[in-house]
């Protein structure tokens, strides 16, 4: 296993050295979309009460994970500049720091999260069978959270040195082993006893350990670009008040980008059954599509903060401008195809005439914006990448929770349009979330950040 592969993000020719970083990033983000598939397939067959109960587990898990996950984001920025600056030392002992630092926060929220299990399903209001299922399957689950937060630290510290082939493999082998395992542990297959819920949790903690240990393994022999030393370990609380720095506006990003969603779902919900299904799928389109543009954001983000560590910020324009184009011509032809076969994909999932209506309606007009929100994604990627964590979560916030969700329940409920006012609201929402970003990018003070 090649685990050192690395594109040269700061000398390499800009659209390929973008694209051979993008292309196993999007892979990767494949592979979590078959994880979590994986599961609910073989879950499926214990009945619709445990297809409920993973969904509303992961439901928590994936809200725990947006708030402790921006630490590893912060911190891959923080490796980048080190990285781009050729300072290898201080790239290692800020990744050393940062996944002891995630280890410790990692296992505080599990042990919160053990003491919180009895009210969740009151909370999140389980009826009975799905409550017991539930809990039994996050109890299992639990057990590999802190080594699964710990997989995202250290990818992302090998991703900001130009690796993203080695996170990529280690995911590989993962889903791997969950396959092989989860059905022996469920349905208790030869010598293992029939675990039901808690094996479907259980496969998936023990292939989230194994992952940890093949990558610390890496990382700590040094196959990787970048060797963590734990010899002389001593907790470096400035440093990790500066990851902390960056990765605490990350994880509010991603959770107001969260909560947009659900609030969204909320608004749909009030026009009934089939508008709300009509958009889940619309959505799950929406995000196969937009794979590509958050593992181009991605690129874009490790680049910056290594081009602005080599003292190379007009490279980053170009690094800008480069990656719009390239994910600027892609969403085109994506929207093409899903403007024309989009319908039949719905169809795919479900046959009520209400519901594939109401979908191609949403499919239609959301197109429109897939230019807006990539353009606005990358841009903000940049000011990430430069370190101005704060500046990127308050345009991302700002757009989605102070215009575009407004204007979804101004056009759709206050001015009478129904779904298609929501619909339409998406779409100018990320348009203006793109104008926005666009503006601030062109005042160039991120390029004055220091990390």
């Amino acid at each position: 296993m090649t685990t050192s592969r690395r594109v040269d993000l700061i000398n390499d020719p800009i659209g390929p050295s973008l694209r051979r970083f993008a292309v196993p990033l999007a892979f990767s983000f494949i592979i979590n979309m078959v994880y979590s598939l994986i599961d609910r397939f073989y879950v499926s067959r214990l009945g619709d009460p445990a297809i409920a109960a993973i969904g509303s587990s992961d439901q928590i898990v994936f809200l725990l994970f947006t708030l402790v996950s921006g630490f590893a984001v912060g911190s891959g920025i923080i490796v980048a500049r080190r990285f781009g600056e050729g300072d290898r030392v201080g790239a290692s002992r800020t990744g050393t720091q940062a996944l002891v630092g995630m280890a410790i926060t990692a296992a505080l929220v599990t042990a919160v999260m053990y003491g919180l299990l009895p009210v969740i399903p009151t909370v999140m209001q389980m009826d009975t069978t799905v409550e017991t299922l539930s809990m039994e399957y996050l109890s299992m689950l639990l057990i590999g959270f802190t080594f699964n937060l710990m997989n995202f630290q250290m990818f992302s510290i090998v991703r900001s040195t130009g690796n993203a082939v080695f996170p990529m493999t280690v995911l590989v082998i993962t889903v791997v082993l969950n396959a092989i395992i989860a059905p022996f542990l469920i349905f208790g297959i030869g010598p293992f006893p029939e675990l039901g819920m808690r094996g479907a949790g259980l496969a998936t903690a023990l292939s989230q350990i194994s992952g940890t240990a093949i990558a610390l393994t890496a990382l700590i022999r040094g196959w990787t670009n970048i060797h963590l030393d734990f010899t002389q370990f001593r907790l470096d609380a400035g440093l990790l008040r500066r990851v902390a720095k960056q990765g605490l506006p990350a994880s509010l990003q991603m959770l107001s980008v969260s909560l947009n969603r659900a609030a969204i779902f909320a608004i749909v919900a009030g026009f009934g059954t089939n508008v709300t299904a009509a958009y889940t799928l619309g959505l799950n389109i929406d995000m196969m599509v937009f794979m590509s543009v958050f593992a181009m954001g991605i690129a874009v983000e490790t680049a910056t903060g290594q081009n602005l560590g080599a003292q190379q910020p007009e490279r980053v324009r170009m690094i800008h401008r480069s990656a719009i184009t390239q994910i600027g011509i892609l969403m085109l032809l994506l929207a093409v195809v899903v403007w024309l076969f989009g319908t039949e994909f719905v169809k795919l999932y479900s046959q009520q005439p209400e519901t594939i209506a109401e979908a191609t309606q949403y499919l239609n007009i959301t197109v429109i914006g897939y230019v807006f929100f990539s353009t606005g994604l990358l841009t903000v990627r940049v000011l990430s990448g430069a370190g101005a964590a704060l500046l990127a979560m308050s345009i991302t916030a700002g757009s989605l929770l102070g215009i575009q969700l407004p204007l979804a329940l101004i056009l759709g409920y206050g001015l009478a349009m129904g779904p298609l006012g929501v619909w339409i609201a998406l779409a100018i929402g990320y348009a203006i979330f793109t104008l926005i970003s666009l503006v601030i990018f062109r005042r160039n003070r991120w390029k004055a950040v220091h990390v």
